[in-house]
């Protein structure tokens, strides 16, 4: 019980930092019209200056930079959710197999609205990161028009590229998470992109549970077994001597 707590407690810790780290991405990768350098009237644009400006281009600009960066919250927001999920449902095993037939029959073991629970999350989730992926492509190829419209420096590339990549790295990790069998859940955070491929004793469905103890108070030492037979024997003994 210790070390399922202690693991589902450093994974929920990893989540978290993790979490932090990529909500600075979301944002340096998303809103591009707002971070990246750009030339105003011959010097860099202060803040806001390359934002909602009147000029048509930069402001579509800024505003698919908004819905981007919206989705990705979104997509965010499901992400915990998942995760959250399976580390409270499920567990690493490297005992047993990772499969996906090997883990659908895992998943027999939580009761029905768990599983359905879990595997709705897992399917929204993968829809997300689709749509994500989209949204990343169409923002940045169409961020880079007014930017380099507006080009300023050497800066305005690198701070382009470093931001665009940032969100490229996320989206590759999201489509090794997202593009698995209905039964591979991998983790979207840990670093080890460990495989949830166990039930977590504590979700199991209360009859497995009822059945597996009853099996066990049913197993006995054999000792045990000699010793009360013995007893039984002797018990009659005394009966039938009484009797005579």
């Amino acid at each position: 019980m210790e070390t399922e707590l202690s693991q589902d407690s450093k994974q929920k810790m990893n989540v978290l930092i993790s979490f932090g780290l990529e909500f600075y991405r979301v944002l340096m990768g998303c809103m591009l019209m707002v971070f990246v350098p750009q030339k105003c009237g011959g010097e860099i644009c202060g803040f806001g200056e390359n934002i909602l400006n009147g000029n048509r281009l930069v402001d579509a600009g800024f505003f698919i930079n908004l819905i981007t960066c919206l989705v990705f919250c979104g997509f965010y927001f499901v992400e915990v959710k998942r995760e959250n999920k399976l580390i409270n449902y499920l567990e690493v095993n490297d005992d047993i197999p990772n499969d996906n037939d090997e883990v659908g029959k895992m998943l027999l073991k939580l009761p029905s609205n768990k599983r359905e629970s879990l595997l709705k999350m897992d399917k929204l989730y993968q829809r997300l990161g689709y749509v994500a992926m989209t949204f990343f492509i169409i923002n940045s190829a169409y961020s880079g028009i007014p930017i380099f419209i507006n080009y300023l420096d050497n800066k305005t590339i690198t701070v382009y590229v470093t931001n665009v990549m940032f969100l490229a790295f996320k989206i590759s990790d999201s489509y090794a998470v997202v593009n698995t069998d209905t039964n591979e859940f991998l983790s979207a955070y840990l670093s080890t992109k460990v495989q949830f491929n166990d039930v977590d004793p504590d979700k199991c469905f209360i009859g497995n549970t009822e059945s597996s103890s009853s099996k066990t108070l049913s197993i006995k030492n054999p000792d045990e077994v000699e010793l009360q037979e013995l007893a039984s024997t002797s018990s009659k003994e005394v009966a039938v001597e009484e009797a005579v």
